[in-house]
């Protein structure tokens, strides 16, 4: 069974497209998107199915905006509709846990904008392009 491992999030490295994010990242989540099926019955005596369902896998950003030439949201404002290459490494630092996504996500800009005084802060769900690989480098 092992001993409790717990770890705390604190490094982590993801580029999309040419950008790479993780210095402005505040928050972050790769969701594989899988819906459980509506329960099929029949009167046939073993006529209990589960529907299939297609995953919708998404991934979540929260960044400290920064409008930089090059820039992440320099990057999603300027490639509107391209799809474009992701990479995030995952716990890089521990080589017994360090695991990798690899996919493509559709770029769209992210709204901008918020109340006077509050620290400007990027939003965005991007729609990942088929399911994410899972690896371990």
């Amino acid at each position: 069974m092992g001993a409790l491992t717990a770890r705390r999030l604190k490094l982590l490295n993801l580029t999309i497209g040419t950008v790479s994010v993780e210095c402005q990242l505040s928050s972050w989540n790769l969701d594989p998107g899988i819906q459980d099926g509506d329960r099929l019955r029949s009167y046939c005596p073993d006529g209990v199915t589960i529907a299939e369902t297609d995953a919708e896998p998404t991934l979540q950003l929260k960044t400290y905006s920064k409008w930089v030439v090059g820039g992440f949201e320099d990057f999603c404002w300027n490639n509107r509709g391209v799809v474009a290459d992701f990479q995030l490494d995952h716990h890089p630092d521990i080589p017994a846990e360090h695991v990798r996504w690899n996919g493509q996500v559709l770029v769209q800009p992210a709204p901008v904008g918020g109340d006077r005084g509050d620290q400007e802060m990027t939003e965005i769900t991007f729609m990942c392009i088929d399911d994410p690989v899972f690896s371990r480098p």
